[in-house]
């Protein structure tokens, strides 16, 4: 008995610890009233005919479309709004949303945003609480309170009651015509048509209360919460079994793959795997941020881009599955299986798929189940190797070589070599009175090359081991001599790699790259610097990273300005033919320091930097940009702390710890996003429908594509809200935009700002074009339209101008006539200067709050430099002033006579001529000064620069400096 008491306890421990790694594949990000939901507690979620998400809570009904809620309460005495705020119930009809609170049912016109007039229903139900709503894609919506149960036509509003006697408590849609119906009686097979009960299923009482529920999807299968009890129907049988007990289930959906999810209150989720028929449970964890909020779950929701909403008593959270690609290890203080430092500085991985991580407090080792899942870290105790110091030291370099001796590398205390097999121990520090000593206890770098022999980088040059007997060693150093140019131009080494063609590269901390020339016994170095003028140069000398992809490319990262690719088809007679092309942040990169690089078994580069990470698609030339948001570690990676298994898997290591994924898993989102429009504000304000303005009346109806905005001539500052309604990464969402009659070319934004703003029309017809990419990039190539008519002045009618002609040269006419008459007299004054004489503002302490702003912003300028961030927008630079975007935009058209970019840019090229005529920037590219200066692509730079200045950069810095 003692035994068997055992063993569940085993079991029991088991089961702990699978559910806890099943549910950190599931991490979700969380919404709460500070983040402008009405009320934390989400009873129900539905997802309307436009694509919007709607949240029913205990206090309002909201509105989401990825960015922004619009929330709907009711207001007493007004019947335009909804019925009540506490909402039970939600379903949703073609261009309608049906809403059960607990004092009746409103409908909502969801293209209107108007609540439609139900005089006929209300007299059905009165003011009873709707307790269930279900429509199963058909023009009928079943209602149920207490009490009664109710068909409605979604169109006609025709409203006829159904089931008398029974309380309904759930309804679905079966595989077949009929419905599947959850009443206090037991559960109903019913024939709609022809209003018969074809069964009923004695499995107890589902109550109206008690949120118990029927789902049924397109593998034929039906699904019922009953209680603590799921139950699956089995058609070959016609009955239902009892699968699976949790406590008060009362919610399921399912993902595109079949898999179901039931929510439950007091247990948490619960997903049930096709796959392997296993119900897991995920539950909050007080200690993991990324956790379901709480176990008290009212409803859940998989939409079609299979992200799953969770309403709970404490919030609404979704596990968005783009957000996530990146899975980490890291130092947990208070637990053991964790890393012991965050601080990675390499990483190795041995034959039997063993990792070493070397960090700043020694070394761990960890072994992944299959599918890198479940790590079991340990941490190496070096005190049983005879280097007790190990435990602790800063470790930049591992590898076991070809003679399955494992070096590892230190920063600080030399070069460590472990050979177990021979039972050898030896450990390689600097010594001054030794020459043949490893040029430097400070050791970053291991190469061994195509011959055996092992290469160290050190901080005092290039070491290359000499063996004599397998038991002497000895080291043959190579750094920089005043005396030869052909030696390493510096001591301070990074890296050393050999490529495929085996030369041999030394990268540097500013020294540039060095290549290694091997002439008999002798040895010299081909040095590559940055030079200003030459930009074919490396772009930088401080080179920490050397990477050579499948197509034999050889790659060179640098600290400070970006990516270079090493080309050979220049001139033999200069640098062998060798020379550079770089990348940068102006070309897309996120950062211009790099720590690492990786290829992908599609061949693309990923490129670690201080913001993330940089996916670079060598034949596009193109970047996508990964960072905090995607789940990527925050802090900058390490320099070389990287690996590639055999798999596709890459490991990255940082200062937080270590991202690992296998970019051939990422699930890459295909569905072509539908761009809306959301609101016309001006000044800052949303404009209403028949809201007018200067006596006009600006829209007429919702926006829409095609909808017409009609603007007064001398007051048309307005802004666009738009939106994707797709709600993978919505901010990482794409928007193009064009206002055809002003701009020549699309305009580009993302989720970050969904709005484009313009003001100071001519008077005519423009029309505004719009269309969406989603996170990944797929853009739906059918834009969407707004009609936008800018009213002519009073002044600028024809009629006026003529008459305002002729009235000229009337007065004219009369003036030549005084003029003689006067002359004829002597009476001409000719000394009397005129005085200019300006008009008295309307509202002069306005007027001085404008010219204040315009100080403030001016200095703000001036002093802080914000102009220098190339991301930079409208609404940061309103916020920084206190300002809305609107007054902004009048600021600086009315008192500066410039939009935002003409103001932003002119300060950057102010800075960029600054930088150009400064000697100490001459060995920066033109390129990366124009990134940091502000401007986010190299053709803008160009082009804005030649513009103000009637120069290119070049033609401006060797005007200037030479």
């Amino acid at each position: 008995m003692k035994m068997q008491k055992n063993y569940v306890a085993l079991i029991f421990i088991f089961l702990i610890a699978f559910f806890v790694g099943w549910s950190q594949e599931y991490k979700f990000q969380h919404i709460t009233t500070v983040d402008g939901l009405s009320h934390n507690e989400v009873r129900r979620i539905v997802k309307d005919s436009h694509g919007f998400l709607w949240f029913g809570t205990q206090n309002g009904l909201n509105r989401y479309d990825g960015y922004r809620f619009k929330i709907f309460k009711n207001i007493p005495g007004d019947s335009t709004t909804i019925i009540g705020d506490k909402i039970y119930s939600l379903t949703t009809t073609k261009d309608k949303l049906w809403v059960g609170t607990i004092t009746g049912l409103s409908v909502l016109n969801t293209t209107t945003l108007e609540v439609i007039p139900i005089p006929n229903i209300h007299n059905a139900i009165g003011e009873n609480g709707v307790l269930q709503l279900y429509c199963d894609g058909s023009n009928k919506v079943w209602l149920s309170t207490e009490n009664e149960n109710f068909v409605i036509d979604a169109e006609s509003l025709e409203i006829v009651p159904i089931l008398k006697g029974f309380r309904i408590a759930s309804v679905a849609k079966g595989f077949d015509s009929s419905y599947w119906v959850g009443t206090d009686k037991g559960l109903l097979r019913f024939n709609y048509d022809s209003s018969t009960i074809i069964k009923n299923y004695d499995i107890g009482s589902m109550g109206v209360y008690a949120l118990d529920e029927i789902f049924t999807n397109s593998y034929g299968e039906v699904w019922i919460t009953l209680g603590d009890k799921i139950l699956r129907y089995q058609s070959e049988r016609d009955r239902f079994i009892e699968v699976h007990d949790s406590e008060s289930l009362n919610a399921i959906s399912g993902n595109n793959e079949g898999d179901i999810f039931f929510g439950s209150y007091g247990d948490g989720l619960l997903k049930y795997t096709r796959d392997t028929g296993i119900f897991e449970p995920l539950l909050a964890n007080p200690e993991n941020h990324l956790s379901i909020s709480s176990n008290d779950v009212y409803d859940v929701y998989v939409d079609d881009e299979d992200i799953i909403w969770v309403g709970t008593q404490e919030g609404l959270d979704y596990y968005d599955y783009s957000r996530h690609r990146f899975n980490s290890l890291v130092h947990l203080p208070e637990n053991g299986n964790s890393l012991r430092s965050s601080f990675v500085q390499t990483l190795f991985q041995d034959a039997d798929g063993t990792f070493w991580v070397g960090t700043r407090a020694g070394i761990d080792q960890i072994i992944f189940e299959e599918g890198y899942t479940n790590p079991k870290i340990s941490h190496i105790d070096m005190r049983t190797k005879g280097y007790e110091s190990l435990n602790k030291e800063y470790i930049t370099s591992i590898y076991r070589d070809s003679k399955d001796r494992m070096w590892i590398a230190t920063m600080n205390n030399g070069l460590y070599m472990i050979h177990e097999k021979n039972n050898i121990f030896k450990q390689f520090l600097q010594n001054d009175s030794e020459v043949t000593s490893i040029a430097s206890s400070s050791v970053r770098a291991i190469l061994e090359d195509h011959l055996g022999r092992m290469w160290f980088g050190t901080g005092g040059g290039l070491s290359l081991l000499i063996e004599q007997d397998g038991a002497d060693y000895s080291f043959e150093n190579l750094g920089y001599s005043k005396l030869d140019t052909n030696s390493l131009p510096l001591n301070d080494i990074y890296s050393v790699f050999e490529d495929s063609k085996h030369r041999i590269w030394v990268g540097m901390n500013k020294g540039g790259v060095s290549l290694l020339q091997e002439n008999g016994g002798s040895k010299s170095f081909l040095r590559f610097n940055h030079i200003p003028s030459d930009s074919k140069s490396i772009s930088n000398d401080e080179v920490f990273v050397i990477y050579e992809d499948v197509k034999q490319r050889v790659w060179f990262g640098t600290s400070a300005a970006g990516l270079n690719l090493l080309k050979e088809d220049g001139r033999s007679d200069i640098k062998n033919g060798y020379y550079f092309q770089s990348y940068t942040e102006i070309d897309g990169l996120s950062d211009n320091e790099i720590n690492a690089i990786l290829e992908d078994d599609e061949g693309d580069l990923w490129v670690a930097t201080n913001t993330g990470f940089s996916k670079f698609n060598t034949n596009s030339e193109t970047f996508t940009n990964y960072s905090t948001y995607d789940g990527v570690l925050k802090g900058k990676f390490r320099k070389n702390a990287r690996w590639k298994s055999e798999d596709g898997t890459l490991f990255f290591g940082g200062a937080a710890g270590v991202n690992y994924f296998n970019p051939n898993n990422f699930r890459l989102n295909n569905l072509e996003p539908d761009p809306v429009f959301l609101d016309l504000l001006i000044d800052g304000k949303v404009i209403e429908i028949g809201q007018l303005l200067d006596d006009s009346v600006i829209i007429d109806e919702p926006l829409s594509s095609g909808s017409v905005v009609r603007l007064p001539g001398n007051d048309n500052r307005f802004e666009i809200e738009f939106a994707s309604l797709s709600f993978t990464s919505p901010f990482r969402n794409q928007y193009a935009f064009k206002l055809e009659g002003l701009d020549k070319d699309w305009r580009y934004t993302t989720g970050k700002d969904p709005s484009a703003r313009y003001s100071r029309l001519k008077a005519g017809n423009y029309r505004f074009y719009l269309k969406a990419a989603n996170n990944d990039g797929v853009w739906n190539e059918n834009p969407i339209y707004l009609d936008i008519v800018v009213r002519a002045n009073f002044m600028d009618k024809n009629i006026v101008k003529i008459g305002i002609v002729f009235l000229f040269l009337l007065t004219l006419f009369f003036g030549v006539l005084a003029f003689k008459k006067y002359k004829s007299r002597g009476l001409a004054n000719k000394g009397n200067p005129k005085v200019k004489k300006f008009h008295k503002p309307i509202d002069p302490n306005l007027e001085g709050e404008n010219i204040e702003k315009i100080k403030e912003l001016n200095l703000l300028m001036e002093t802080d430099k914000i102009y220098l961030d190339s991301e930079l927008g409208l609404s940061q630079l309103a916020e920084k002033i206190e300002v809305s975007t609107n007054h902004l935009s009048m600021l600086l058209n009315d008192y500066i006579g410039k939009n935002f970019y003409d103001y932003i840019n002119h300060y950057r090229v102010e800075e960029v001529k600054r930088r150009l005529k400064d000697p100490n920037y001459q060995k920066q590219t033109l390129s990366s000064i124009g990134g940091d200066c502000g401007f986010n692509s190299k053709s803008a730079f160009n082009r804005i620069f030649k513009n103000l200045t009637g120069k290119t950069p070049s033609e401006y810095q060797n005007m200037h400096l030479n």
